[in-house]
């Protein structure tokens, strides 16, 4: 039952409250009623003096008290209508010093002395007059939130003259399940609602926005405008939506536009960084993302050697310190880790061993003697058989630095008759480095320069007749 009586309203606070909101975020109130009231045409003028609100609906106000009463409203259960609080155009009035409204029928005056209302001969939409002393900088800013405003087609809206031009559009997406705001007896409750989504470019010198029904109500990170046509749930300035929803229909959006509409360089913004990393997006849009966002054979990193290795055998290692720990996991559904991809790949090219014949054998001798000499190791020589993987990977020599053995495939490129062939020599040089690192960094390199010079110089001292013995497999004589 209403208790009329319980409360009372400050007139100051509720003007404070009014006035600390935005002067464009107050407008928007004012002319998202036009947009309702399905006008033809919103005009709005401002200067430091006063700001004029007019539009041409065929009907104003069908109830007087909907211009001062604080809570009353007539759109509560359509969620096709912007407002829903009966509150917005009383808190654009409570701003002003002085305000009138020109409504069908009827003038309702506000100032000093109260507020009053007066017959008139208006046969036809809303005209609010609001005077108090304007700051140019607010009036600048709020001519820039109004002209991002979207018009209902078959509307025109005009601010200090100029015609507010549709931005141009780039995709509708239609049925679209978001969380929506229905009014039930006074109670305003979420529900989901099918609606269409509209994405327009934003105009030179706008940052992209997120409306509702043509309204801006936010800044946002995606790279164009965004048109919810229904009412959104807002926080409770009022001044934008909770995250949830805002990450509801980025998700959306990444869903709905990653197979045919998103580039690479789109995938690597921060909005969509942000719905891999934090909504539970369909295994299809991790797996179109991953395609499209990273090289064939991508892998999620791992531990340093597990990393290394893995680009060895041709893969592409996401960088785990470049992802949040959210997309990570994420991307885990979808993505083998270099850790699980080194042990696959090992179980794929186990490789059968090989039984060396006498050229091998001499090949052998001199891989033991050159690790001796130059690189002051005593090693191990085997052979192996290995094919080319489906990827067309094939692994000349391996190392395994922890048994000092030196692995070379017999079905690779490598020169057995002549371990000088500089290709040979090169992949040699390789893995007994590996014997003091198994990471491709700078000590492995380091080790690997050093070796090859190492090498030069005990060729050079050797001369000819050295050359000519290591190419044998009978270096010492």
């Amino acid at each position: 039952m209403a208790r009329p009586d319980w409360f009372e309203l400050s007139h100051e606070g509720w003007q404070q409250r009014s006035r600390s909101r935005p002067l464009g975020r107050l407008l928007l109130e004012a002319v998202q009623n036009a947009f309702d009231a399905a006008a033809r045409s919103v005009r709005v003028t401002l200067d430091e003096r006063a700001i004029h609100v007019e539009d041409d609906a065929s009907e104003g106000f069908a109830d007087g008290r909907l211009v001062y009463t604080v809570f009353l409203s007539d759109k509560r259960g359509d969620p096709a209508k912007r407002g829903r609080l009966g509150r917005g155009l009383k808190e654009l009035i409570a701003a002003m010093e002085r305000a009138r409204v020109e409504t069908v029928g009827t003038t309702v005056l506000f100032d000093a002395a109260g507020r009053r209302e007066e017959p008139n001969e208006r046969r036809a939409g809303t005209r609010i007059v609001l005077t108090r002393r304007f700051d140019p900088d607010e009036l600048e800013e709020a001519r820039r939130v109004l002209r991002l405003c979207i018009a209902p087609k078959g509307t025109s809206l005009r601010v200090d003259g100029q015609p507010v031009r549709r931005p141009d559009g780039v995709l509708t997406l239609s049925s679209c399940e978001l969380e929506t705001v229905e009014l039930v007896g006074g109670v305003e409750r979420a529900v989901t609602g099918q609606a269409s989504v509209a994405l327009y470019a934003p105009r030179p010198g706008q940052l992209p926005h997120l409306f509702e029904m043509g309204v801006p109500l936010q800044a946002w990170d995606v790279p164009w405008h965004v048109d919810v046509h229904q009412r959104v749930p807002l926080r409770g300035d009022r001044d934008g939506v909770p995250e949830r929803f805002e990450l509801r229909l980025k998700a959306l959006l990444l869903e709905s536009m990653i197979h045919r509409y998103l580039e690479t360089k789109d995938l690597r913004a921060d909005w969509v960084h942000d719905v891999i990393g934090r909504f539970p997006v369909k295994t299809s849009v991790l797996d179109a993302y991953v395609s499209r966002a990273y090289p064939r054979g991508a892998v999620l990193g791992g531990t340093r050697r597990a990393n290394d290795r893995a680009r060895q055998l041709g893969a592409h290692v996401i960088d785990a310190a470049s992802v949040s720990h959210g997309a990570y996991l994420a991307l885990g559904r979808v993505v083998e880790t270099a850790d699980d991809y080194v042990r696959r790949r090992a179980a794929e090219f186990g490789g059968a061993e090989v039984e060396p014949d006498e050229t091998q054998r001499r090949f052998a001798e001199a891989v033991r003697w050159l690790a001796r000499r130059v690189a002051g190791r005593v090693v191990r020589v085997r052979f192996f058989a290995r094919d080319p993987s489906d990827a067309g990977l094939l692994e000349d020599a391996t190392c395994d630095a922890e048994a000092k053995i030196l692995s070379f495939n017999v079905r690779g490129p490598l020169r057995f008759d002549d371990l000088l062939d500089p290709h040979t020599l090169g992949v040699v040089l390789h893995e007994l480095a590996h014997l003091e690192t198994p990471e491709h960094d700078h000590r492995f390199i380091d080790r690997l320069q050093w070796l090859a010079g190492q090498t030069s110089r005990v060729l050079a001292e050797g001369g000819p007749l050295l050359a000519s013995r290591l190419r044998t497999g009978d270096p010492d004589g």
